[in-house]
């Protein structure tokens, strides 16, 4: 045979078991469907009552703009010695503890109101306390006037409305009161620190977009107004703190300016008062030529002194600020001096170092390798920093003696001079430097403030904080998808993990794997459903084959007729013995439709119920259980007194009988081997309804009277091991075990069947494929007395899927 012509048949014969495979992960849901649809319910109710239980969260925030000032000129290189900090720096510097203090300060957030009586109305303008636990209750006694009463009930202060109460540690302010006599508030003081750190926690800051310099700060609250406060606040905190900081350069030369000009402003007095003074006396009004270059010089000189001296000034504030920062671990990053190319390009450097560390102590620590070598790279650049900025003040101490030493040679050629000339070239010499030192530290005065004012405009408020109209939390459309989704993953997570858990054998498959014996058929789940009379639903009819012929069920019950006559075609099977793991598994059901099924050929039949200890054959025919097999075998009984009609034409009963006290000994006794060896000749088939393999011994005893020996397994009730270990027992004894029958009791299995040369899969209800009726129409069409009604699911089965099944 080529491989061409086996390829349609393996291809549909794999597109068939794909299907089966789709339909066993709906089989898995439908049979574990009760932990799926607890495992839904509890997820969705909980998300729902979540949902709807939830205060509403409002989100208020503002937007801020931080400018690069890197392409700006700077009004004083040597007053502005700060540069602009990023914007990652600019956000952490934002949610910093400084500002979250400054908030809670501003909005007494730690002050917590409680219990508070309806119409009650005041304000808190100041409270303190130093005990232990700082609980009291404020309960209004008059008009204006309150009792204040600690958390042990004890009556520590009496107050007035506009009156600070002061006592043993304890202050409190209360205003504008309006209320009823009798009504209370509860007030607390919270650990100041805790709230700090709750409201760090809640703040977020972010920037919009990539290199935007635009931030988004924000916060989360049940209180709408609440929110606001908070984040305005927050940011005019914010705003004030950089303002501060980065203009305490310029603000610190901003002072000594001031300090210069306060004591030069009165020498450029009293010298211009002294000169003009001394021309009125004198007489002498003008210096001839060579006196006033003279003077020019000395004034000159005397303003380049002073200008050094500044530079020199400048340079300690710098040096103090790195000093400072290196005793606190911080970073500090100086602009210029004077446009020195050595420290611009060391600044430069600083920066970039500085921006690498914070973005790599966003993912680890300062113990990492990492960012212990930009550690070390940080302060060798501040420590050449500062050495440079040594290097430069000795150079400007040394200019300040070169020109101290000229300063002296000027003054010596003044001094020789005419007498009246020297003195008012002396007076003019004083009242020029005076000047010209004067107009110079007014100008550096005005750069430094203009300096200083200008750091206002580094950030903008783009937009300032509102009342949020609507809550941002709960999304009522969104949880509940998401409750959804949840539920119903949870609900198929748990399923599965229930099934993988689970080692009960399911299918004919796997029962043949782990049993190693054939199949002989596969018994679908009988349900009420299928025996409704007159509108009513009656418990299962265990004679389903009887009453209901042509039902699927009745099929299966055949086809196990016809795998027991092909299981030993040379050998005799007048006796047939069927057994089970457990009890419970419907071996007595199966074994009273088998019996049922061989009487509908013709043949005589009889069934004997031998399970002594919990009989209930004789219960599926509706007949008594005495006298019977136990009657039988000790003698009390004849075989004609404990035969019974069971009203199916050939099928006899013998029911099991008083339950004896040694059930193992009678079924094993001469009397029961003769009982058969008898009935042989005078019946077609004896079906015995034996008792649980692994329950008794009684099982075993029977088998050696038996020609065949069927198992009846219930399909996901018998663990691999335990149907391992009946067929170990069985194979021990060398029972004639022909094969076993699957019975899916409950509905839970993943049954099959075999008609036609072709296999089918039993759905709920004894239906094919899951419900579909298309199994077995293949009586009479004009036959309507068995109705098959589809399962409310099979609707969302694929038609094509539909199709391929029916063929």
């Amino acid at each position: 045979m080529t491989p061409t012509s086996t390829t349609p048949a393996s291809g549909t014969q794999r597109s068939q078991q794909e299907e089966i495979d789709v339909l066993s992960y709906v089989a898995v849901i439908m049979r574990r469907r009760k932990i799926f649809a607890l495992t839904f319910l509890i997820v969705f109710t909980g998300v729902i009552l979540f949902t709807f239980l939830m205060k509403p969260v409002y989100e208020a925030y503002s937007i801020l703009h931080v400018k690069d000032d890197k392409g700006k000129a700077t009004l004083l290189g040597e007053l502005s010695l700060n540069q602009t900090n990023p914007v990652n720096a600019e956000i952490e510097i934002i949610k910093s503890r400084t500002n979250a203090e400054e908030v809670v300060k501003q909005l007494h957030l730690n002050w917590q109101i409680s219990k508070r009586s309806s119409g009650l109305e005041f304000k808190i303008l100041e409270f303190t306390s130093d005990a232990k636990n700082p609980e009291y209750r404020i309960r209004m006694i008059g008009k204006d006037t309150f009792d204040v009463i600690d958390d042990d009930g004890q009556l520590i202060a009496q107050g007035k409305a506009g009156v600070l109460i002061r006592k043993n540690g304890f202050r409190l302010l209360l205003n504008d009161i309006k209320g009823q006599d009798g009504d209370s508030f509860q007030l607390e003081l919270l650990p100041f620190g805790d709230v700090v750190e709750s409201l760090q926690a809640r703040v977020k800051a972010a920037e919009q977009g990539k290199q935007t310099g635009i931030i988004r700060v924000s916060y989360t609250s049940t209180n709408p107004t609440l929110a606001r406060d908070m984040v305005n606040s927050l940011v005019q905190a914010y705003l004030e703190q950089s303002i501060a900081f980065k203009s305490e350069e310029a603000g610190r030369t901003v002072g000594f300016v001031e300090e210069q000009l306060k004591g030069l402003r009165g020498d450029l007095d009293n010298s211009e008062k002294n000169l003009q003074s001394y021309k009125s006396s004198t007489g002498v009004i003008k210096l001839d030529s060579e006196a006033e270059q003279l003077i020019q010089k000395l004034a000159n000189v005397e303003k380049s002194r002073a200008e050094i001296i500044l530079q020199q000034k400048q340079i300690k504030f710098a040096m103090d600020a790195l000093k400072n920062a290196g005793r606190k671990g911080n970073v500090y990053t100086p602009t210029a001096i004077n446009a020195d190319p050595t420290v611009m390009a060391m600044a430069s450097k600083l920066a970039e170092l500085e921006v690498q560390k914070r973005a790599l102590l966003t993912d680890y620590t300062e113990s990492h390798p990492a960012a212990k070598t930009l550690q070390e790279q940080i302060e060798g650049i501040q420590k050449k920093i500062l050495a440079t900025y040594e290097t430069n003040l000795a150079n400007l101490i040394k200019q300040e003696e070169a020109i101290t030493q000229q300063m002296a040679g000027y003054e010596s050629q003044m001094r020789n001079l005419p007498e009246a000339e020297r003195d008012l070239a002396r007076l003019t010499r004083v009242s020029k430097v005076n000047a010209d030192i004067y107009t110079f530290l007014l100008q550096k005065h005005e750069e430094a403030r203009i300096a200083k004012a200008s750091t206002i405009s580094n950030i903008n408020i783009v937009d300032h904080a509102i009342v949020p109209a609507r809550p941002i939390r709960p999304q009522v459309g969104l949880y509940l998808i998401l409750g959804l989704i949840a539920g119903l993953g949870l609900g198929v997570a748990l399923a599965f993990f229930q099934e993988y858990l689970d080692d009960t054998i399911k299918n004919a498959d796997e029962a043949k794997r782990v049993m190693g014996l054939p199949l002989l058929a596969v018994i679908p789940h009988i349900s009420s459903r299928e025996t409704k009379t007159n509108g009513s639903a009656p418990p299962i009819d265990p004679l389903i084959s009887h009453r209901e012929p042509k039902s699927v069920v009745s099929e299966a019950f055949r086809a196990l007729r016809t795998s027991i006559h092909f299981s030993a075609i040379n050998r005799e099977k007048k006796i047939t013995l069927l057994t089970s793991s457990f009890p419970g598994e419907g071996k007595s059901v199966v074994s009273a439709n088998l019996a049922v099924i061989f009487s509908q050929t013709g043949a005589r039949v009889l069934i004997v119920d031998c399970d002594l200890r919990r009989s209930s054959l004789h219960e599926k025919f509706g007949l008594g259980k005495t006298p019977g097999l136990s009657e039988l075998l000790t003698g009390d009984a004849t075989f004609e007194q404990t035969r019974q009609n069971t009203g199916v034409s050939g099928l006899d009963l013998i029911g099991a009988g008083t339950t004896p006290p040694n059930p193992a000994e009678l079924l094993g006794s001469e009397a029961m081997r003769k009982l058969l060896l008898t009935q042989r000749e005078n019946y077609d088939h004896i079906i015995i309804d034996a008792p649980p393999v692994l329950a008794v011994t009684d099982a075993p005893v029977l088998t050696t009277v038996a020609d065949i020996v069927i198992l009846v397994m219930e399909a996901g009730r018998v663990p691999a091991k335990a149907a391992q270990h009946m067929r170990e027992t069985l194979s021990t004894i060398q029972a004639p075990v022909a094969g076993f029958v699957l019975n899916d009791k409950t509905g839970k299995g993943e049954s099959y069947g075999y008609y036609g040369g072709r296999y089918y899969r039993y759905g709920r209800r004894g239906q094919y494929g899951y419900g579909y009726s298309y199994g077995y129409g293949y009586y009479a069409d004009d036959d309507k007395s068995q109705p098959h009604k589809k399962a409310w699911w099979t609707k969302f089965i694929p038609f094509t899927l539909k199709k391929r099944l029916k063929k």
